[in-house]
């Protein structure tokens, strides 16, 4: 798990969230285990990952799964299917600093 160990540093470039289908019960199982510290913000009806398509075909149920960034405007920067779950935080953390160079 890539993603618990860049969480500090990806919430210092910006808000980041981990969105989980499951149960409040699950959810706490999945902190446990992959000791990311993140808000858990519950999609039972997988509508945010619908709403932004991050199908995760091959996935367990079915599971949607994938990251977006979004800026400070409300414009979707990067939207792509993750199929690892946080396997790819060191990437997402390179896109977030490299908006925030723009920024400046």
């Amino acid at each position: 798990m890539k993603l618990a160990p860049l969480a500090t540093a990806l919430r210092q470039q910006a808000e980041v969230y981990v969105v989980n289908p499951d149960t409040p019960e699950n959810s706490r199982r999945v902190r446990q285990v992959t000791g990311i510290r993140l808000p858990i913000l519950l999609d039972p009806g997988y509508t945010v990952a619908k709403r932004f398509d991050l199908p995760g075909d091959g996935r367990p149920m079915g599971g949607l799964v994938g990251y977006v960034i979004i800026d400070g405007a409300g414009v979707i920067r990067v939207q792509r299917v993750d199929l690892d779950f946080g396997s790819h935080a060191g990437q997402i953390l390179e896109i977030l600093r490299s908006l925030s160079v723009r920024r400046q």
